[in-house]
């Protein structure tokens, strides 16, 4: 009886020599900016801090639902050099998918 691994494992070997694989390319730029010349404006989906200085402090009832972690989640990092890696390379397609 085989396992569930060496099923995958054989499906995937006998589909590998049918398909291959996609292949990435870097972009060249579309726009004649420069990513240097770009700032990135980095901005909170719940700026907590500035709900307390406006006298909405709420952030009491968040921490009673255990949701700070969450918060801090979705008020990350910011990956400026990717961004702006990406904002002098657009790219569109009119190609739509069918339904």
């Amino acid at each position: 009886m085989a396992t569930s691994s060496s099923v995958v494992q054989e499906s995937l070997q006998g589909t590998s020599s049918n398909q291959e694989a996609p292949t990435y390319e870097i972009k060249g730029r579309t726009m004649s900016l420069e990513e240097w010349d770009l700032t990135v404006q980095v901005e909170r989906h719940v700026d907590f801090a500035s709900l307390i200085k406006h006298g909405c402090d709420i952030v009491e009832f968040y921490e009673a639902q255990d949701l700070g972690s969450y918060f801090s989640m979705l008020n990350g990092p910011t990956y400026e050099s990717l961004v702006k890696h990406f904002w002098v390379r657009p790219q569109s397609t009119t190609n739509m998918l069918p339904s």
